[in-house]
């Protein structure tokens, strides 16, 4: 009888031992896996956020210091992108293994989606385009007043072009370009005023203050992700990655120009813009469901 125990005993000791610690180290892996997404959402908002600050002001200034009263009006159209060289997702690279809970998890999402992929890595390590469209509209007023307004949409269409360039993955499985949803709208407004009227020799003055507001969504969607944290246990993950950046710049600025030969007007100017951004990231819809394999018990 107590032989019977005994053996009984020892037989859910080994039990334990072949189940709890693959169990155990699950958890743990979802645990650390949800630590480094949230380090990876940290760093992506301090590479996207100023390249986006960045964008949301530009080309929102007429090259002309003087517009003219009353019913003087132009009209603006400019397409256009910033490139950062330095890239985008650098941090996620194995030089920066230490900062992460469990990096080869991590890496194994990476190489699941394809965005290790030699060709993809390539493009995400050196550039970083942001691409730019702003329509806008100004009226001169009276004595000198002159008003503007400036909007732009980069809308989902123009997203898919530039995925369009990026070469497929060599995974099989990697993550489905197509998929991608993206899309930035910016509008904006600014008044100023003419300090000095353009005379022979002297330029036109003036001085405005402004606003934009822009903003940026971004889904990146998983679906039907596996990550092997080991020989016995596998991570299948579906769900959303989602960015959102709102910016308001609140601008003020000088500038200076002078009509040469009817059609030119050369003009120089200094801006200061103060800038707020709110930036929101995260996963959404997620679900992580943790799969031991059958013959785990085999495993050494």
């Amino acid at each position: 009888m107590k032989i019977s125990k005994r053996f009984g005993l020892v037989a859910f000791v080994a039990l334990l031992a072949l189940t709890v610690p693959a169990q155990v180290f699950s958890q743990n892996a979802v645990t650390q896996l949800s630590a480094d997404l949230e380090y990876f959402f940290q760093e992506l908002g301090q590479e996207l956020v100023p390249n986006l600050q960045t964008v949301s002001v530009l080309n929102h200034d007429l090259g002309s210091a003087q517009l003219g009263d009353f019913p003087r009006m132009h009209y603006s159209l400019s397409v256009g992108a910033t490139l950062d060289t330095r890239g985008i997702l650098n941090f996620t690279k194995e030089e920066f293994a230490d900062r992460y809970e469990n990096y080869g998890v991590f890496s194994s999402l990476f190489d699941e989606i394809g965005l290790n992929d030699s060709d993809i890595r390539n493009i995400t390590d050196n550039y970083l385009p942001l691409p730019s469209l702003r329509m806008g509209i100004g009226v001169g007023l009276a004595r000198g007043w002159e008003v503007s307004v400036q909007a732009g949409l980069v809308p989902q269409a123009v997203a898919d072009f530039g995925l369009g360039f990026v070469p497929p993955s060599e995974e099989e499985d990697g993550l489905d370009l197509n998929t991608i949803s993206a899309n930035v709208t910016t509008v904006g407004t600014r008044v100023r005023k003419v300090l000095v009227q353009p005379e022979r020799g002297i330029p036109a003055i003036s001085a405005g203050l402004g606003y934009t507001y822009s903003g940026i969504n971004f889904r990146v969607p998983l679906e039907g992700i596996s990550v092997d944290v080991d020989e016995t246990t596998r991570l299948d993950l579906n769900g959303n990655l989602d960015f959102i950046v709102n910016t308001h710049s609140f601008g003020f600025d000088v500038r200076a120009s002078q009509q040469f030969l009817r059609v030119f007007y050369p003009f120089i100017g200094v801006a200061t813009y103060f800038q707020a951004s709110d930036y929101t990231a995260g996963a959404t819809d997620f679900a992580i469901s943790v799969v031991v394999n059958e013959d785990s018990s085999d495993a050494p």
